[in-house]
């Protein structure tokens, strides 16, 4: 690539962000959740199992005040409990609740229908390409 077309590729990539983002949060809007509260419930149930809040805040990549914020959202609408951890008893852990588990599913396909949405002036080949594309630049942090 040269250098020349770099501005005008990133400029392209961050306007498709921005309205990938802006439609994520259109989707999450009838759920009552924002993307973070949405990205907790998603680690949660990845990692299946109580999970520390220190743990989890570190998965989401912000300090450990901000997830105790997101976990309390999530606490008040029944979508998560929290325990002490029986191993530290200075520890929380967080758990789905059966409600968090359905809301999830529910926002996936809710998700699932913004990609269809995103996505669909591509044909097969090219979202497979695109896949291939985002798969290697994220493979390069």
């Amino acid at each position: 690539m040269h250098t020349g077309d770099t501005p005008n590729l990133a400029d392209s990539f961050m306007a498709v962000a921005r309205r990938i983002r802006h439609t994520h949060m259109g989707a999450l809007e009838p759920f009552g959740l924002n993307p973070s509260q949405s990205r907790a419930l998603h680690v949660l149930a990845r990692e299946g199992q109580p999970m520390r809040l220190r743990a989890l805040a570190d998965q989401l990549r912000i300090v450990a005040r901000s997830a105790t914020d997101i976990v309390d959202s999530l606490e008040a609408a029944d979508l998560v409990t929290r325990a002490d951890d029986p191993a530290d008893r200075r520890a929380v852990l967080v758990s789905l609740t059966d409600t968090g588990r359905t809301r999830l599913h529910d926002i996936d396909d809710a998700r699932g229908k913004v990609a269809v949405e995103l996505f669909d002036t591509l044909d097969a080949a090219e979202r497979e390409e695109l896949q291939r594309i985002l798969t290697k630049i994220t493979a390069a942090d």
